[in-house]
């Protein structure tokens, strides 16, 4: 995991000050980048979730016909998503265990995201800036 590492120095001159910076950036590591595509494609699988849900409530809402192609593909599909949050509340006409469901899977998904890149993630800094003024 050897990483890339480019200096230079940088003089900005002007008002009778001299400006000096001395410039580091440091090109991230193999695992800082998989932890960050990791970490995205986990959010992709996290929304991908909450929009099957979402459109499973908004059926449901709109008493959608089970019958189409669509629906009953999106109903199948989130079946077992929902499955432990049935009968929580039972309100005529409005799926609580979806609603349910968004928000136990959104926090599960953050949470699972937050640890993976507290655990797994570079400590080092990616630019450090160094500067001195000089009067002239």
């Amino acid at each position: 995991m050897a990483q890339q590492k480019r200096e230079r120095i940088e003089v900005i001159q002007g008002n009778g000050i001299e400006r000096r910076q001395r410039i580091t950036e440091t090109a991230p590591t193999t695992r800082h980048v998989f932890v960050s595509r990791f970490s995205q494609f986990l959010w992709l699988l996290v929304s991908v979730i909450v929009i099957l849900l979402a459109l499973r409530f908004a059926f449901v809402l709109i008493n959608a016909n089970a019958g189409t192609g669509f629906v009953n593909f999106i109903y199948n599909i989130t079946n077992p998503l929902v499955a432990p949050f049935q009968n929580i509340v039972n309100t005529p006409g409005i799926d609580v265990a979806s609603i349910v469901a968004i928000f136990v899977y959104m926090i599960v998904g953050w949470l699972l995201i937050t640890l993976f890149r507290l655990a797994f993630a570079d400590t080092n800094r990616l630019r450090q800036v160094t500067q001195v003024d000089v009067e002239r």
